[in-house]
């Protein structure tokens, strides 16, 4: 039993980083409803279950992460118009940086494309 590797492990930290921020960011005053509030409380959730089937090599939820990843990316680019503060420009500046962190570690090494491509059989003896 090999487990993941090293990068899979990384992006599934970063991933865990994002599920958690999206807990932590609709609790930052001034609080309220909005759809902001609604996406971050739908995502924290939606980051948080894709760990397992990331560390477990499904492709499915590697695709996912990316999309969700880049639906975020764009987000952030609206965020950073609304809210000109320099708080919020350095968390969004950090929250990209980490969503080009876990792409990168999801896409980018060979290690990491080689575990997303493995059959259900070769999945089975190393889970």
């Amino acid at each position: 039993m090999s487990g993941p590797p090293i990068p899979v492990r990384v992006a599934a930290a970063g991933t865990g980083i994002h599920a958690i921020n999206h807990l932590i960011v609709p609790l930052i005053p001034p609080t309220s409803w909005h759809v902001g509030t609604v996406y971050h409380l739908i995502s924290a959730p939606l980051y948080a279950a894709l760990l397992v089937p990331l560390l477990r090599g499904r492709n499915w939820a590697r695709v996912l992460v990316t999309v969700l990843l880049a639906c975020q990316f764009g987000g952030r680019f609206v965020v950073w118009l609304l809210f000109p503060g320099t708080a919020v420009h350095l968390a969004l500046l950090a929250g990209w940086t980490l969503s080009v962190v876990v792409l990168a570690a999801l896409w980018v090494p060979r290690s990491a494309r080689a575990y997303f491509r493995r059959r259900p059989a070769d999945r089975a003896r190393t889970s």
